[in-house]
């Protein structure tokens, strides 16, 4: 069966962080228990984000945020609530991004 050929990259053009990252649902982010614990957060917070208070009114822009970074080899789920909060898609990125991530 035929298989796509690599796209070349050039040796001095960085490999993209999410070339090597596994997708979310291999991440645990597609389990039944992650979207109980994602809903569960979203209800603490009152559909607030907590870093500017905009009211998240569309399920795509809730962002469930790991306070501190998780390791990759722990279950998404296995983070105790008080471990998460809910951000807005713009303070997701901006935290992700100062987190070098």
């Amino acid at each position: 069966m035929p298989h796509r050929v690599p796209t070349y990259r050039p040796p001095w053009i960085p490999k993209r962080v999410d070339d090597a990252r596994p997708n979310s649902t291999r991440r645990g982010y597609g389990s039944a228990a992650w979207q109980r614990v994602r809903l569960a957060v979203i209800a603490r917070d009152g559909s607030l984000c907590r870093a500017c208070g905009k009211l998240i009114h569309q399920a795509g822009d809730a962002h469930i945020d790991h306070v501190d970074r998780k390791r990759t080899d722990e279950a998404a789920e296995a983070t105790p609530l008080a471990g998460l909060q809910l951000l807005c898609r713009t303070c997701h990125s901006q935290k992700t991004r100062s987190e070098g991530g």
